[in-house]
């Protein structure tokens, strides 16, 4: 994550040796007028291994700006394990100075909640660990940033090469105001022939944080200690696809991040006959899937309510399979040899469609090793004999076609004892109907727990689904 939402990597800072530095290059940068908006991705790699991910967004506010970060990183270093989550919300002045703050941060499994604002003595905190709430001011004197600021400061004041910036900031892991050096080294450009700004700080003790942002202000790239960690900008749909993909495989760092407890806990999910949850988070735009096995509503303060089964279930247009359905493509290929082959050994002579896509599913649940690995192509899956529940899925509707059964991908939560909501792929088949089908589980009907968020496993579905993870809460209403 970048230095503005990974405080996680002061611990490792300790561990490390220091880094070499790099001259200085050039002489004068254009002074910024103000933060750079929007949305910024970023990848967290530890020794070329990917880690983990950040996430921010940086808006106009009544007078100031509003920055919303949030990220996952999970890693090992010299024997050290180290996961945190991290989700932060400033507001803060139009020269970047903090006013105040909420976060909502778990650091190796100890979760802690805070709100602050910024006053004439310093900062004024309210902690929240384990229901206990504590109030401290972390004394300070004049202008404080948030760890945000440290990358942009320097543009909005003239970033020229040699020039030195000391910022007090907030760390709200450690609970204290820093003294922070930010150095301008100069410009420099980065692969593939990009315009960045050098700026190096001494945010980690011990080891150099060298920093190259754009001239817009955005970080481009962070490295610490020569490289043994960066974090990477990287296009939207790229890491919305990595988000999505490594929450429907629940694979570190992104399990924790996408876990959505509930209370009170879902007692025996495989044998309800009767279930709704209320989901906050849920992106309004998002259609509201509906069909025989969940209802969905909008509720007038926000709350998505999925009530399973569909108590008022009545076939809308468009219910009926079209022939996509039906047709192989490049990620259902049922058309391949390979699952022609499987799919008669399964099944031999039989016809009956309902009594075939049971059959399709536990040979799926039976036969192929639920896996964390990357997804996987059907004939990946058939061949290797493990996969994650999207590679299942997939495999399962190649099959199912193979067989003449209409057959879709969906994704969305399911409920697992305990812990909680997961992310998960599984399948709908037409037998009378749309049929839920987990294939992860052999389940046909699949159980109540299950709830759809996207139908297809393409990127723009990928895409609406990475759009919540890590957003939702959810509170049972009602189980039978």
């Amino acid at each position: 994550m970048p230095s503005f939402s990974r405080p996680w990597l002061r611990r490792l800072a300790a561990l490390l040796l220091l880094g070499s530095t790099s001259p200085a290059l050039a002489a004068a940068t254009p002074r910024l007028a103000e933060p750079p908006e929007g949305e910024r991705w970023f990848s967290v790699n530890v020794g070329g291994e990917r880690v983990g991910f950040a996430h921010q967004q940086i808006g106009k506010s009544a007078d100031g700006y509003r920055i919303d970060s949030e990220g996952s990183v999970k890693m090992r270093v010299m024997g050290f394990s180290r996961e945190a989550i991290t989700r932060e919300q400033y507001l803060v002045g139009r020269d970047m100075t903090l006013r105040s703050f909420s976060a909502q941060n778990s650091f190796d499994g100890s979760e802690t909640l805070l709100k602050g604002e910024a006053t004439s003595k310093g900062v004024r905190v309210e902690v929240e660990t384990g229901g206990r709430k504590k109030e401290r001011l972390l004394k300070a004197k004049g202008a404080i940033f948030p760890p945000q600021a440290l990358n942009i400061y320097p543009l909005l004041q003239g970033a020229a090469a040699g020039r030195k910036f000391r910022l007090a900031t907030l760390d709200i892991e450690s609970l204290k105001v820093k003294q922070i050096k930010v150095e301008v080294i100069g410009e420099e450009t980065l692969p593939p022939a990009v315009s960045a700004l050098h700026l190096r700080n001494d945010l980690y003790p011990m080891v150099d944080n060298d920093i190259w942002v754009d001239l817009k202000g955005d970080t481009l790239k962070e490295s610490v200690r020569d490289d043994l960690v960066v974090t990477l900008a990287e296009d939207e749909k790229t890491a919305k696809l990595y988000l999505a993909d490594a929450a429907l495989a629940k694979r570190d760092p992104v399990l924790a991040f996408s876990l959505i407890k509930v209370q009170p806990p879902l007692e025996r999910p495989d044998k309800l006959q009767r279930l709704s949850v209320a989901f906050t988070g849920v992106p309004a735009p998002l259609p509201i899937l509906q069909g025989k096995g969940q209802q969905g509503t909008r509720l007038a303060d926000g709350r998505v309510l999925f009530a399973m089964p569909n108590p008022a279930f009545q076939p809308a247009p468009g219910e009926a399979p079209t022939a996509a359905d039906l047709e192989p493509s490049a990620r259902i290929p049922s058309d391949a040899p390979e699952i022609a082959a499987q799919k008669a050994q399964i099944l031999g002579d039989r016809q009956d469609a309902t009594r075939a896509a049971g059959l399709l599913a536990a040979w799926v649940a039976s036969e192929v090793k639920g896996t964390v690995a990357d997804s996987r192509s059907p004939l990946e899956t058939l061949k290797s004999r493990n996969g994650n529940s999207q590679s299942q899925a997939r495999l399962y509707a190649a099959l199912a076609r193979a067989a003449g059964i209409a057959t879709r991908v969906v994704s969305g939560l399911i409920y697992l004892p305990g812990q909680g909501y997961l992310y998960h792929s599984w399948a709908e088949s037409y037998l009378d109907g749309w049929v839920a089908v987990d294939p992860s589980l052999g389940e046909i009907p699949a159980n109540l727990s299950h709830i759809k968020l996207v139908e297809g496993d393409g990127p723009d579905a990928m895409a609406q689904l990475a759009g919540m993870i890590g957003k939702l809460k959810a509170q049972v209403v009602e189980q039978k």
